[in-house]
This record gives C-alpha cells, sequence and structure tokens, in this order.
C-alpha cells in the first residue's frame, strides 16, 4: 500500500510540475529566468515544511508523508528536499554543515551541469 501512494503521488507531482511550466510559459518573453523551477521549487519548500510539521505532529500518518512528501514534493522538486535538510542541519545548531552543504550543493551541481554538457557536447562531436 505505502508503495501504490508513493508511485501516486509521483505521478501526480510529475504532473503538476508540466502544468506549472504550461502555465507559465505565456509569463516569460524570454528564456532567461526560469519562472517554472522557481515557482515549483518555492511551492516544494512550503510543501514539505508543511507536511514534515504535520508528520511530527502525528497530523498525517507516515505513509501519507510518503505518499506526499517523498511521492508528490520528490516529483514535483527535489529542491524542497535540500532546504529540509538544509535546515534540518541548522535547526541541530549545525550552521557550519548547513553552510557546507549549502555551498557544496550549488557549486557541485553546476559543476555537475557543466560536465553533463561537456560530455553531450564531447559524444555529439565524436558520433558526427
Amino acid at each position: 500500500m505505502h508503495i501504490t501512494g508513493l508511485l501516486l503521488g509521483g505521478a501526480l507531482g510529475t504532473l503538476c510540475r508540466y502544468l506549472v511550466t504550461l502555465a507559465t510559459q505565456p509569463l516569460t518573453s524570454s528564456a532567461t529566468f526560469p519562472i517554472a523551477t522557481i515557482t515549483v521549487n518555492i511551492l516544494g519548500c512550503f510543501l514539505i515544511g508543511l507536511l514534515s510539521n504535520l508528520r511530527m505532529t502525528g497530523h498525517i500518518s507516515p505513509a501519507w508523508y510518503l505518499a506526499l512528501g517523498t511521492g508528490f514534493a520528490g516529483a514535483f522538486t527535489t529542491f524542497s528536499t535540500f532546504e529540509l535538510e538544509a535546515d534540518t542541519l541548522a535547526q541541530e545548531g549545525a550552521w557550519t554543515l548547513a553552510t557546507t552543504y549549502v555551498l557544496a550543493s550549488l557549486i557541485l551541481g553546476y559543476a555537475a551541469l557543466l560536465l553533463g554538457r561537456l560530455t553531450a557536447i564531447r559524444l555529439s562531436s565524436t558520433s558526427a
């Protein structure tokens, strides 16, 4: 039953992310600012913050948290989980670790994106 909730939540999260992308396309006159991504990331952060507190206080069951937090929010955005983890470290007083986590995630994530692009360029040039 837990897996079914996870799968349904993930499917709905993916669909909602796509719908947000479609809905925000008319708002952007250029591709310079990722309005859809920032929208889902902010909404996902709100959702995971809400759900994690509801779970901690016993207002939702672990099964519902799995479906909505891990499934829906996880498919809608992974940024919400990143923010929750950074906040958890900060709440535990591990400010240096929280700061390191945030900076490393940003820097390494961007480096991985650049490496992926470089790899794609090299693969494209060797197959041509």
